[in-house]
């Protein structure tokens, strides 16, 4: 009995013994497990990192990431067509956040972790996180491949050929459903279906109405002549024929039109009444006016009409372009080269810079009358000009009195100035489309009380003389109808 009970005692103490070695290196292995290194055994997306530190996993997740993204080609089908796409950069992957999901079973209770540890040991952890798919940039990615753009819908077109606009209607055909490609490409991917071909889901298309406003913006043309660049050189800038059509009938019969038919508008075209050919042909061919006035006076009145008559000399004028005296010759100044010579200010006569200039100014006015150009502006003298009949001067001031003349032909005007010989000249060159006399007359209205006031009228003459167009020129009015000025 007293045996017994001490094999027993023994067992006794061996079995405790035993539950307390095995607490001991219990403990020891849950003590030996690191809150920052993985259990072994531990795979993450095929990733064997058991043993790692969090840093280590976290860098070989990352390059198992970059491979995938590298990895990641669609081969998206539309219409027959194939459109290689790289959606690797769409892929997002929290490579820590995974790794500290993995490190849990590490860092809970710590009587918890040993057993852990040789569940990891015996049966391994396999984890699989699968990436996740960023929209935004793989909606980029499609647009940049030109899906999203791609349409086998054919629009509208229009073409100008022999007098008639012919436009094409529409067909629909079919336009990627960007929205289903989005989740169809997601799909493939997170899926595995990565290097096969994908067919992109399609909706119909549409065709835009026809814009006929637009349509006739583009054909739309109005008949511009021939001119002169005065930028460029006065080259000739060539004629435009105009084209114009029907847009009511145009709508009616585009409204009728059945998709993929041809609609033929006629065209209408407007010639221009002067033509590049006409223009290089007749280009100042024609002296349309000349006039001359005898110059007298002081060495300063002589030089201010010649620097003037250089300033006016050779002015181009397009057609419905005008011509101002003051804006060609400039402000009269000792800086700008004029003189000082007999003027007229307040009904006296003075002494001012540019004086007699006004001479230059009457005999463009003369020779544009007998041209039968427009005159916008014209002024009188406060006494009749030596070297102008009544009614028939213009009068100059800076920033006050102007002559102005507009080439009112069809055709540029070229004006020229010539002085020498105590003569001053004035030609208009341009082109005759037709002989139209001129006459000029003036009318006396009133001569009394020291006072004369005329009208001055122009009589333009069809051309063979059988009827004319009579119009005021100008009024005028004099003091003292016996002297002449210079």
């Amino acid at each position: 009995m007293l045996e017994k009970n001490r094999r027993k005692k023994r067992g006794i103490v061996f079995s405790v013994g035993t539950i307390l070695l095995l607490a001991v290196g219990y403990l020891a292995l849950c003590a030996a497990v690191k809150e920052d290194e993985l259990l072994p055994q531990t795979v993450i997306n095929g990733v064997a990192v058991g043993g790692m530190t969090g840093d280590e996993a976290v860098s070989a997740l990352e390059r198992d990431m970059r491979d995938r993204r590298n990895e990641a080609d669609l081969m998206l089908s539309f219409e027959g067509q194939e459109y290689p796409v790289g959606v690797g950069d769409a892929l997002v992957f929290d490579c820590g956040e995974v790794v500290l999901e993995a490190l849990d079973p590490c860092r809970g209770n710590f009587l918890l972790r040993g057993e852990r540890f040789l569940r990891a040991l015996i049966w391994g952890m396999d984890l699989e996180v699968l990436p996740v798919m960023d929209r935004e940039r793989l909606r980029d990615i499609l647009a940049d491949s030109g899906l999203l753009e791609a349409d086998t819908t054919v629009q509208s077109s229009y073409r100008e050929e022999n007098g008639q606009l012919f436009v094409t209607m529409g067909q629909a055909g079919s336009r990627v459903d960007e929205d289903k490609l989005l989740q169809v490409v997601e799909k493939a991917v997170l899926s595995g279906g990565i290097g096969r071909v994908v067919h992109c889901p399609v909706v119909s298309g549409a065709v835009e109405p026809v814009d006929l406003e637009q349509m006739y913006r583009e054909i739309y043309r109005e008949a511009e002549n021939a001119r002169l660049d005065a930028e460029q050189g006065y080259q000739i800038v060539p004629s435009v024929t105009g084209v114009d059509f029907d847009r009511d009938a145009a709508q009616g019969m585009l409204d009728a039109a059945e998709e993929g038919t041809v609609v033929a508008i006629d065209l209408s075209y407007t010639e221009p009444e002067v033509c590049t050919q006409d223009l290089e042909e007749h280009l100042f061919e024609d002296v349309l006016a000349e006039f001359s006035t005898s110059v007298g006076g002081s060495a300063n009145r002589r030089e201010n009409i010649r620097l003037a008559t250089e300033k006016c000399s050779g002015m181009i004028l397009n057609a419905g372009d005008v011509f101002s005296f003051n804006d060609t010759v400039g402000e009269q100044t000792a800086e700008t080269g004029f003189k000082k010579a007999n003027a007229i200010l307040d009904n006296q006569i003075i002494q001012a810079y540019g004086g007699g200039i006004c001479q230059v100014s009457t005999t463009i006015f003369e020779a544009a009358l007998y041209a039968a150009l427009e005159i916008p502006e014209r002024w009188w003298h406060t006494f009749i000009s030596s070297y102008a009949a009544p009614g028939m001067d213009a009068a100059v001031a800076w920033d006050a009195l102007d002559l102005k003349v507009e080439n009112s032909t069809k055709y540029p005007v070229k004006l020229l100035v010539s002085y020498q010989n105590d003569r001053l000249t004035a030609t208009f060159l341009g082109t005759k489309t037709e002989e139209t006399p001129v006459e000029i007359e003036t009318e006396v209205l009133d001569d009394s009380d020291g006072l004369l006031k005329m009208m001055t009228y122009r009589k333009i003459y069809s051309p063979d003389k059988s009827h004319f167009f009579r119009e005021e020129i100008g009024y005028s009015e004099y003091l003292n109808s016996k002297t002449r000025i210079d």
